[in-house]
């Protein structure tokens, strides 16, 4: 597999390109992207899916200037998909050889069905683990549905309806809402029976940016809409809002400038399949065609899927930015000993220790771009890249670790501006202290044995090593409650 690979997509509205670098076997992050608006379809549709000039002229300049960055970046490989656009269009080998012969880039024409796949492959590996859910991408051209079972895409469909297709052959042409609604519904009529799920994937420019207008109207308190969920009942009367406004009305519901032309057709497709499936939640994700094409290319000797308890953003950090990973997991054996010891005290839910342990393999990544205040940098590290595999409680309740493993412990104040996505205060000050007493323990990294027993209101820490340093350290702790610690 190439150090630097970059993933071109050609969809019916825009042309976008990713370039992944790999850190490790598994591990990579997106060191560029570019996105052009070529409208490759536009006017297509109303001629039989023939291409027109000024959309083929757009589509090579946008390639050109693709393949100047992706040489700069010094890409060794390059995957370059075409999708609906391209699938329908009988002079799409006007495009093609074009291309080839003057950018020498091989453009491969996918299928419906690969492009359900490829989408429904990056939302599994970059998403937290899901069990069943369907995928939909709304396209320009058309509408990729992917069912999951068990962990496993188990089947895929494409269907005729995009957001471009819909505004020529309807809203262009002022045609009533009704028409759009009977055009869809004759197509998702054919959508076998057992695509029919509760939780929906949103995949694609227009559920990513649907996710950010309902994301504003709740005063989210991230910016993240990969792996934002939320609940359609909640927000189905502003979709369909959006469908039923005029164009100057769009602005008003929180649609950007740049997805006027598109934001009521792709809403009304989401409408129409979201209802038919009865579904309750809505998971978004931020990772698509690109990213699972790039994925069937590096594990395509692991059935297209990361291996078991592997976590992408986890792994890429700690390649790129952790020097002592060896006493960090030290650290997560030593605050997971430390967590079951003090239950008795705590009664904390076990299931906390995994986001403690995450802390403590990168409570010190921040260092690497200054060692005064870094758990300040790490906690920016953590809360604008652990994306990947993590919900967004996970991620934040991370980040709010990090950010105060010193001797203080954080106030109702200081989680405020996050505190619908963590837990209780009480819970957020016994994982604090437990990071900030296993880094105390930890100080000199020689992951010596040390025992632990608590009881008569006493946390006894037995060891070979002297401690001295921790000793004074961690009678400058705060502690969340009143016990004695000794060290023999």
């Amino acid at each position: 597999m190439s150090k630097r690979t970059a993933i071109i997509d050609i969809g019916s509205n825009s042309a976008r390109m990713a370039i992944f670098e790999k850190s490790s076997r598994f591990a990579f992050h997106l060191i560029n992207e570019t996105k052009g608006r070529v409208r490759i379809g536009e006017g297509a549709y109303n001629f039989g899916g023939v291409l027109q000039e000024p959309a083929l002229k757009r589509a090579f300049n946008t390639l050109e200037e693709f393949n100047a960055i992706l040489k700069s970046y010094a890409c060794t490989k390059v995957i370059c998909i075409a999708t609906s656009a391209l699938r329908d269009a009988p002079n799409a080998s006007v495009l093609l050889n074009k291309i080839r012969n003057e950018l020498n880039i091989n453009i491969k024409i996918i299928d419906g069905k690969t492009e359900a796949y490829y989408g429904a492959v990056g939302a599994l590996n970059y998403l937290k683990e899901i069990q069943e859910a369907v995928t939909i991408d709304i396209g320009g051209g058309s509408t990729e549905l992917a069912k999951i079972e068990n962990g496993k895409i188990v089947d895929t469909i494409s269907l005729n309806i995009g957001t471009v297709r819909l505004k020529e052959l309807f809203f262009d042409k002022k045609k009533s809402i009704e028409h759009v609604y009977a055009f869809i519904s004759e197509i998702i009529e054919t959508i076998p029976e057992h695509f029919t799920c509760k939780t929906m994937i949103g995949i694609g420019g227009t559920l990513r940016s649907l996710s950010k207008i309902i994301m504003e109207k709740m005063d989210y308190p991230l910016t993240t809409v990969h792996g934002f969920e939320y609940t359609l009942s909640e927000h189905m009367a502003l979709i369909h809002n959006i469908v039923n406004a005029d164009v100057l009305n769009l602005k008003t519901l929180g649609v950007r400038k740049d997805r006027y032309d598109t934001m009521r057709e792709g809403c009304a497709i989401f409408e129409a399949i979201a209802q038919k499936f009865k579904a309750t939640s809505i998971i978004t994700s931020g990772a698509g065609i690109r990213e699972g094409a790039y994925l069937c290319d590096l594990l395509r000797s692991h059935h297209h899927k990361f291996p078991s308890n592997f976590k992408l953003s986890l792994k890429s950090l700690k390649d790129r930015f952790s020097f002592t990973e060896k006493s960090n997991l030290s650290m997560k054996r030593l605050a997971g000993e430390l967590f079951e010891t003090l239950t008795p005290l705590h009664g904390i839910s076990s299931s906390y220790t995994y986001e403690l342990g995450m802390a403590c393999e990168l409570y010190n990544i921040g260092i690497n771009l200054g060692f005064y205040q870094n758990q300040l940098h790490s906690f920016y590290f953590v809360l604008n890249n652990l994306n990947y595999g993590f919900s967004h409680q996970q991620k934040i309740l991370i980040a709010m670790l990090i950010k105060y493993q010193t001797n203080k412990l954080p106030t109702e104040e200081d989680m405020l501006t996050y505190k619908t996505l963590l837990p209780d205060l009480r819970t957020l000050h016994w994982l604090s202290f437990l990071l900030s007493l296993t880094k105390t323990l930890c100080n000199d990294l020689s992951q010596g044995k040390i025992s632990l027993s608590y009881q008569n209101h006493t946390l006894t820490i037995e060891t070979e090593k002297k401690l001295f340093l921790a000793r004074e350290q961690i009678k400058q702790l705060l502690k969340p409650a009143s016990f004695a610690i000794i060290i023999k």
